[in-house]
């Protein structure tokens, strides 16, 4: 069974934007705040680069499980979590995890990587338009459940924060969002999707073709 009963308080109510407090050290390090009273899950990995619209974890709040995104404006490592356990109660504004700015050597690595993938046959991307790629290896679902319409279909129209598939690694459902300004446009047109439902993905993988809506 592809999504049980178990996982479908993922996939209810809308994203939530994180909040941000400056750590004042001097570096521009700053902490990722819980928006909401909940209980808050799968926070990203130290050494994961983080940008606007990135996945920060779930908060479920009331039996509603949201999937929160990092705010406008921050981009950087996280360098460490301030919340230790699985499912752990966050109080509104209580620290997640922290943040430091990306540093050279990282952008230089993301560079090569980027450099790699867009040489990579089969994959070009034609002048104009932009990729979104996997996050990380996984199964890739256009859809929530069987008996749900894909998250969009070729030729929509998407925005910053919208959901556009999910991947799934050890039965955690990730989903899979659209970052918007200032690597994409803010809105965008689905121009091609790579996959297949439930295909296996690797990390770096093509998943979808937009183009700016003018």
């Amino acid at each position: 069974m592809r999504l049980g009963e178990t996982h479908l308080v993922r996939l209810i109510g809308e994203p939530k934007t994180c909040l941000v407090r400056e750590c004042g050290d001097g570096n521009g390090t700053f902490e990722i705040l819980s928006p909401a009273v909940g209980l808050y899950d799968r926070p990203p990995a130290v050494g994961t680069f983080v940008q606007p619209g990135s996945f920060a974890g779930y908060l479920t709040i009331l039996r509603r499980t949201y999937h929160l995104l990092i705010p406008e404006g921050h981009r950087g490592i996280v360098t460490g979590l301030q919340v230790s356990s699985r499912k752990e109660r966050v109080e509104y504004g209580q620290a997640l995890c922290r943040v430091s700015p990306e540093t050279r050597t990282f952008l230089e690595a993301e560079t090569a990587r980027t450099e790699a993938r867009e040489s990579s046959p089969g994959e070009e991307i034609p002048e104009g338009m932009f990729g979104v790629r996997s996050p990380t290896d996984g199964i890739f679902y256009r859809q929530p459940n069987p008996q749900s319409p894909a998250y969009v279909e070729e030729g929509m129209t998407i925005s910053q924060g919208a959901v556009l598939a999910l991947v799934e690694v050890m039965k955690c459902f990730n989903p899979i969002v659209y970052p918007g300004e200032p690597e994409f446009p803010r809105q965008a047109r689905v121009v091609r999707i790579a996959l297949r439902d439930s295909s296996e993905v690797r990390h770096g993988a093509l998943l979808f073709v937009v183009e700016p809506v003018i």
